[in-house]
């Protein structure tokens, strides 16, 4: 009976660590909402790219097809250039041989 009453005055542990300036770990509640919180951010901030984009949704993929049409026509125009110089190497070979 000594040893209960003796455990009944003890502190308790959230006592213990609150004394020496430290607090228990937090549980998942806490990571949950910070992930609330990030996604809310994320939210937010494509909202206001939106809203202060230098131009509009169209013009932008007006933008990007020209750029990639410009990128196809220098990739064909290379790969005709490749074509014709492997044509003239292999005629030169077959000339020399």
């Amino acid at each position: 009976m000594q040893a209960m009453e003796l455990t009944r005055n003890l502190p308790s542990a959230e006592d213990i660590l609150r004394s020496i300036g430290l607090q228990r770990a937090r549980g998942n509640s806490d990571l949950l909402s910070g992930i609330a919180v990030f996604g809310a951010g994320m939210l937010v901030g494509a909202g206001l790219a939106l809203l202060f984009a230098p131009s509009s949704g169209a013009e932008v993929r007006e933008q990007i097809g020209s750029r990639i049409g410009g990128m196809r026509e220098q990739l064909g125009q290379k790969v005709e250039q490749a074509k014709r110089s492997a044509t003239g190497s292999s005629a030169t070979a077959a000339n020399a041989g």
